[in-house]
């Protein structure tokens, strides 16, 4: 969403283990429909890591600073 012209979600960080059953789905999402979401969003950074042995989660961040943690497990 933009607001006077400046989109707000500036960063997109997803973090998945690639081993663990509750990484399944992201790594299944990453594989099947990042390419695209990147390519329709060229405004927004998009970033992967991977974290072993962690359950996977999602960071906003925000052009006023704001960070918002999105914690999903069996995705």
């Amino acid at each position: 969403m933009a607001l006077r012209g400046v989109w707000q979600l500036q960063k997109l960080v997803v973090n998945y283990c690639d081993w663990g059953g509750s990484s399944r789905g992201i790594r299944d999402f990453m594989e099947a429909h990042l390419p695209a979401f990147k390519e329709k969003n060229p405004h927004l950074e998009v970033v992967t890591e991977l974290v072993r042995g962690q359950h996977p989660n999602l960071k906003g961040i925000y052009s006023k600073i704001l960070v918002t943690f999105l914690f999903h497990c069996n995705l």
